[in-house]
């Protein structure tokens, strides 16, 4: 069943990048640059601390994701918005800090915790963004990534927060940002 869920997160999120990609390259979705250059950043240091702290299958997930997030990224530097605002700065400044204390500390539980508020922090400029023009983002890569979150967790071999707290905050912020973007939509 854990082998079943994490190639089930695994596919949907790939699933999901897939028009999210085609949509960049077409000029209808333009990622916010800063928020996903930190993800690039804090993605892979997921994927490393679910793989150091025994993730197993969860794992799939998270690697995958650091393959797609920094496609995206690159892609977002010629056809994204936003990254020169101080609010942008900020939440890279962060990010840059928890990469240089991760890579020095090697404390695999509480990096990973200081991830999940750094990737917050980092996803306020695309919920800015998509408040402000929610035409700019489309729904499967968000709804698919969420859904992938909450597969993962159900993924981790072993009850630990440390392998729980990545995948239920990517769970939360992708519906956050899909709730943002249909209440503006909507309203």
């Amino acid at each position: 069943m854990k082998l079943a869920l994490g190639i089930l997160a695994l596919v949907l999120n790939i699933i999901g990048y897939v028009p999210y990609i085609r949509d960049i390259l077409r000029g209808k979705v333009k990622p916010q640059r800063i928020t996903w250059g930190i993800w690039t950043i804090l993605t892979t240091i997921a994927a490393v601390n679910q793989v150091k702290n025994g993730g197993g299958w969860s794992s799939l997930f998270f690697i995958s994701t650091v393959l797609l997030v920094a496609t995206t990224f690159m892609l977002s530097i010629k056809r994204g918005m936003g990254g020169a605002s101080k609010l942008d700065m900020i939440c890279l400044a962060a990010a840059i800090v928890l990469f240089g204390y991760w890579a020095t500390v090697h404390n695999t539980r509480l990096s990973t915790l200081v991830a999940v508020f750094i990737d917050g922090v980092g996803a306020i400029p695309t919920v800015v963004k998509t408040f402000h023009k929610p035409e700019t983002e489309s729904y499967p890569q968000w709804v698919l990534a969420g859904i992938g979150g909450l597969c993962t967790m159900l993924a981790v071999t072993k009850p630990d927060w440390a392998l729980l707290i990545y995948p239920a905050y990517v769970f939360v912020m992708n519906g956050v940002i899909v709730g943002v973007k249909f209440w503006r939509e909507h309203s």
